[in-house]
């Protein structure tokens, strides 16, 4: 069960989000007030992309003004744009413009870098148009942090902390330059500098949800899963309509073996937003607790959203696995591999199915159970624990319950009557064990069976 849980985990990690730049989610689509006599055109300035844009237009239509006015009123109109639905092709224009007129105008390469990199356009160009925004002003804190977005993103994460270590340097109280080096010591595996930059920038600012569910991401990744469903629950409490961070928590809750809190904190996720790998991660929850059914309906509606995602083809490998659908089983870890030719868990599963093919064949299992002498050692019929419902629906974990309960039977005949009373107390505690740690994080029950059984065949010999 333990390496059928990790893989399963591991290809639906939390999600690590950057940071919301000036064209983040706050936007403004109104565009037919006109302008008020006081909106001065000045970049970062609170009004009203309908204000800004024509106060901007008023100095940039006066050809007489200088052109480092205009280029500068261009750069504001252009943020104004890009605030506006549909407006970043008209601001990545008047960025153009700006810098054709003033290509010393540090803000205007600052800008349309930033542009470019929230656009999804081309990072090596944003980069260039950063770099050149700082060596035209190498005291703007702004555009060492940009960049450094920037370099993240593309995983050159030595440039990227370089950039935020000198963001951090010209302006020491920038939450968001904080925050976003913990992001990169994240992901370069550091979670503990990570914590230590997101909790500086928290303590700057307290109101970052994004900075929380960060943060919570690294204390999972250290194991300290009480930490991390705290963060990710003020997160959610911060911005309850993010479906992310629900998911997240959805994520923590399982590495907690809470996998009826797990489920309804993806039903939060899915309610927000249809995504494959919400429905992937219940998908993982419902397998986890035994709910064969329920799991395949997930991971099929996962891949009927996209039929790309190769983390739920992975998942629900080791679903058909489980059901003894070997053919399907290789068919869906062979399409995940095609589609993530770099995933070690579908590689390792294809692996060990062609073993299991070429052993038993492709002939589907028939279902298991006691009557017919090759199934557990109990009616799955009336089977309610969540382990005996994995056991009825694994024919290898069947075969080995039924392995146990012989042997055990065998060498208490032979055991004298101490030594039978012994044995019997270790069945139970072998018994109560398994039922309660069945389901948590790391209980591999396929490997405590095998032990059992290997103890008992030693007692019998």
């Amino acid at each position: 069960m333990c390496g059928t849980q990790a893989s399963a985990q591991a290809l639906s990690p939390a999600k690590i989000s950057l940071r919301a730049f000036f064209l983040g989610a706050a936007m403004s689509f109104v565009l037919a007030a006109p302008a008020s006599a006081s909106t001065e055109c000045v970049l970062g300035s609170k009004a009203a992309p309908a204000e800004l844009i024509p106060a901007c237009s008023a100095i940039i239509d006066q050809t007489a003004n200088p052109t480092s006015d205009r280029s500068a009123a261009l750069v504001v109109r252009a943020e104004a744009n890009a605030r506006t639905l549909g407006g970043q092709s008209q601001a990545l224009r008047d960025l153009d413009r700006a810098i054709a007129l003033d290509g010393k105008n540090a803000k205007a390469w600052r800008v349309r870098g930033d542009l470019l990199r929230e656009a999804g356009g081309d990072l090596n160009r944003a980069a260039a148009d950063l770099t050149r925004a700082i060596e035209l002003d190498p005291q703007d804190a702004e555009a060492f942090e940009l960049r450094g977005v920037v370099y993240t993103n593309q995983r050159r994460l030595d440039r990227a902390l370089a950039d935020y270590d000198q963001a951090i340097k010209l302006k020491p109280d920038d939450a968001q330059a904080w925050s976003d080096r913990g992001v990169a010591y994240y992901l370069g595996g550091d979670h503990e500098k990570a914590i230590k930059n997101f909790d500086e920038a928290l303590r700057l600012d307290p109101n970052r949800p994004r900075t929380y569910t960060n943060r919570g991401a690294a204390y999972k990744k250290l194991g300290q899963l009480d930490k991390s469903l705290a963060d990710d629950s003020e997160a959610i409490r911060l911005d309850p309509k993010l479906p992310e961070y629900y998911d997240n928590r959805g994520l923590v809750y399982a590495a907690m073996g809470e996998y009826d809190k797990a489920i309804a904190d993806y039903d939060q996720a899915i309610r927000r937003e249809q995504r494959a790998n919400f429905l992937t991660n219940r998908g993982d929850s419902y397998q986890f607790k035994g709910e064969l059914g329920a799991a395949l309906g997930e991971y099929d509606a996962a891949l009927k959203l996209d039929p790309n995602f190769a983390k739920a083809y992975n998942n629900r490998a080791v679903l058909y696995k489980k059901m003894g659908e070997r053919a399907k089983a290789l068919a869906d870890y062979e399409t995940a591999l095609r589609l993530d030719p770099a995933n070690d868990n579908a590689a390792s599963g294809r692996r060990a199915m062609m073993a299991e093919i070429a052993k038993f064949g492709t002939e589907p299992l028939r279902a298991l159970n006691a009557a017919s002498g090759n199934g557990p050692s109990f009616p799955c019929a009336t089977a309610k624990r969540e382990v005996e419902k994995m056991i009825c629906a694994d024919p290898q974990l069947g075969v080995l319950d039924r392995q146990i309960a012989e042997t055990f039977e065998r060498a208490l005949k032979s055991a004298g009557k101490r030594a039978s009373g012994e044995l019997r107390k270790s069945q139970r505690d072998f018994l109560s064990l398994r039922n309660a740690s069945f389901g948590r994080p790391g209980y591999d029950l396929k490997k405590i069976m095998q032990d059992r059984l290997q103890k008992l065949n030693a007692m019998e010999s």
